[in-house]
């Protein structure tokens, strides 16, 4: 795994290190409300269905009313459906799409989207069970993709599958002006011969032969600054 520690990039402050358990980070949480800490660096981001501790410490975090970073609860893990809909009120470009729980709604993906097409987790991030046969070309693989999903989580994403740059953005809430966010520098991704976009193994595990760099042309990044901030207010990013 990368490493994930921010206390190299803070050597002057004092930290105190809180592993957290599912079945005890609530009680763990609370011990350490009494500690004096100025602020909690929260790097839990467990999903809901998942055995890592997430929303249930900024739960406790905010019903405690301690000072944390990163996402606030209502913000920390967005449906894909919540995300359609602010593009769509926003006018925030995103492939065509349907949802599917069953083998008519994978028939009407067929029928209603252009192939090629993605088959995603149906609210999820982090690549979680996207693979390298994600993208299908045809019906049959497109049934089998979406079938795999359903089994494991009940429904389907299915999206128009866009060929061209794989780009990403970081955004943060602007404390003086949570309006206007921060958007960091876009990025590029450049994949190994083979690939071509990210899914969950060259995410997180065979990632070697991965690389990004700054956007290189001015026009797109700046549509990127533009869509990323206005996606982030229209989620209520926090």
């Amino acid at each position: 795994d990368w490493p994930c520690d921010p206390r190299p990039f803070l050597p002057d402050a004092d930290w105190t290190l809180l592993t957290l358990e599912k079945d005890s980070c609530v009680a763990d949480i609370m011990r350490a409300a009494n500690g004096g800490y100025d602020l909690f660096f929260n790097l839990c981001d467990g999903a809901w269905d998942e055995g890592r501790v997430g929303v249930e410490v900024v739960q406790t975090l905010e019903t405690l009313g301690l000072p944390f970073t990163g996402a606030d609860s209502a913000f920390f893990e967005p449906s894909r459906e919540a995300m359609k809909r602010v593009c769509r009120a926003w006018g925030i470009d995103t492939p065509a799409y349907r949802f599917a729980s069953d083998d008519d709604g994978i028939a009407r993906a067929a029928a209603e989207l252009s192939f090629p097409l993605f088959v995603k987790h149906p609210s999820s991030y982090a690549s979680h069970s996207l693979t390298r046969e994600s993208r299908v070309a045809t019906e049959k693989e497109l049934i089998e993709q979406a079938r795999r999903m359903i089994d494991k989580f009940g429904s389907t994403l299915v999206e128009e599958y866009v060929e061209g740059l794989e780009c990403t953005s970081l955004v943060v809430e602007n404390a003086d002006d949570p309006a206007d966010p921060i958007v960091y520098t876009p990025l590029q991704y450049r994949f190994p011969d083979g690939e071509a976009f990210k899914h969950y193994d060259l995410k997180w595990v065979d990632y070697d032969g991965l690389s990004s760099s700054p956007v290189e042309d001015d026009e797109v990044a700046g549509r990127i600054r533009r869509a990323s901030a206005d996606f982030f207010r229209g989620m209520r990013g926090a």
